[in-house]
């Protein structure tokens, strides 16, 4: 493999590692990344760090300072709000586009990624299960995957792991809870090919997220 292979793959690598410490709050939200720091705990050149921390930075995971270098980005109400609503409005288009277009696969996909996910606890000893997490995410997406339309599915699959960052951070605060129930009322509204009540629950299910991560104040990010 050439050097500069190498070294894209090593910034994919770390990109992703990095990315995957602020979501789930292992960096904290306005975290310093200090470059020493990191190249000593991910074991990385400066050349592959620094291209990972730009496209962390155009992603908004991450944010340049002028003569300070990067730290994480903070959260706040105002942006969670704001990745909500866009949400809300992307994938209802492409859910309504899925329910149109009547694709086999596509609905049997989401028939099963609903049942992968129907059968597996949110937590697990008392700690947020890694294989929920997976396959609620994958449920989420086969939805927009419906619309067979790949930069929207790609897009909001960004938006889902940055609303996922504030729903993590907050997570030991939240109240008990009956997810099963809200993501059985959202796939029988698709699978009856109701677009508009589809999209109302979707709407609804996040926005009963979004109460519980407001009400436990963003603790973790403050």
């Amino acid at each position: 493999m050439k050097d500069s292979e190498t070294a894209l793959t090593r910034a994919s690598s770390v990109y992703e590692t990095i990315r995957r410490d602020i979501m789930n709050g292992e960096i904290p939200p306005g975290g310093k990344l200090l470059f020493d720091n990191l190249r000593a705990k991910y074991d990385i050149g400066i050349s592959p760090l620094r291209e990972a921390l730009n496209r962390l930075d155009s992603e908004g995971w991450v944010l340049r300072e002028e003569r300070k270098g990067f730290r994480a980005a903070p959260i706040s109400e105002a942006e969670l709000r704001e990745i909500v609503r866009s949400r809300i409005l992307i994938e209802g288009a492409a859910i309504a586009a899925g329910i149109e277009r009547k694709d086999v696969e596509a609905e049997e996909r989401i028939v099963l990624a609903y049942h992968r996910l129907s059968k597996e606890r949110r937590f697990t000893d008392g700690k947020l299960s890694i294989l929920w997490e997976k396959l609620h995410k994958n449920f989420h997406m086969s939805l927009i995957e419906s619309g067979g339309l790949a930069p929207v599915t790609a897009f909001c699959s960004k938006l889902f792991d940055r609303a996922e960052r504030y729903r993590i951070l907050c997570a030991s605060t939240y109240p008990e809870r009956n997810e099963r129930d809200e993501h059985a009322r959202i796939f029988n509204a698709f699978v009856d090919g109701d677009a508009a009540r589809t999209t109302e629950l979707l709407s609804a299910h996040y926005q009963v997220t979004v109460d519980m991560i407001l009400e436990s104040g963003l603790q973790r990010g403050r």
